[in-house]
């Protein structure tokens, strides 16, 4: 055996040169891949603690790291017709009605594993009335989108999350629900290109 090793010595060290190689490789794959899922930013988004209407609709980061909620988007269809807003701020609370005015928006940071009732699907319908100047009632809705849109606490990009809750008539009441369990994780990119200009005209605003 070891005659046969001196006598191909230098196929056996490419080989073991080979399989080292292949190790360290599969080390930075390894690595990559949690790195990458260590930065990944998740955020969840669902409804409950009460029914129809209004069920509140709640946001949760699942990410490793803090994120900074900027906005919310809300996507309405009504007979038909869809139409876009933001409803990040609070708008159906009156000023006198809070003695912290950082109650009336939900611009924030949440940290990793928290969550934050941004008020139930009919303050956000309410919110997107007087934002339109529409007089449609949440019971009139046949479906609403919710993305989140933040910006996370490791990097500088904006990162987004949405679900769309539909409508449906349940033993004389209206029932939102979702066809999906898992929130929708917008790219990077198609958060950036989406909604930056509406979040910008919302910082102006």
């Amino acid at each position: 055996m070891l005659d046969f090793l001196f006598a191909h010595a230098d196929v056996v060290n490419a080989v073991l040169n080979g399989l080292m190689v292949l190790i360290w490789t599969a080390y930075l794959h390894l690595f990559l891949v949690n790195h990458l899922r260590q930065s990944r930013s998740v955020i969840h988004i669902d409804i409950g603690a009460a029914q129809g209407a209004r069920s509140r609709c709640l946001v949760t980061n699942l990410s490793p790291n803090p994120i900074y909620v900027q906005g919310i988007i809300a996507d309405l269809v009504h007979n038909e017709n869809k139409v876009r807003t933001i409803v990040t701020e609070r708008n159906e609370i009156s000023e006198d009605d809070v003695e912290n005015p950082l109650a009336r928006t939900n611009r924030g940071t949440l940290h990793p594993g928290h969550t934050v009732d941004i008020g139930s699907l009919s303050d956000l319908v309410s919110r997107a009335r007087i934002s339109l100047g529409e007089n449609w009632s949440a019971d009139q809705i046949d479906s609403v989108t919710i993305t989140i849109v933040a910006i996370p606490g490791h990097s500088d990009r904006i990162v987004g999350a949405s679900k769309t809750f539909c409508a449906e008539e349940c033993e004389g009441y209206i029932k939102f629900t979702s066809q999906r369990i898992l929130t929708y994780q917008l790219r990077p990119r198609e958060t950036r290109a989406e909604f930056s200009d509406i979040l910008r005209d919302q910082t102006q605003a």
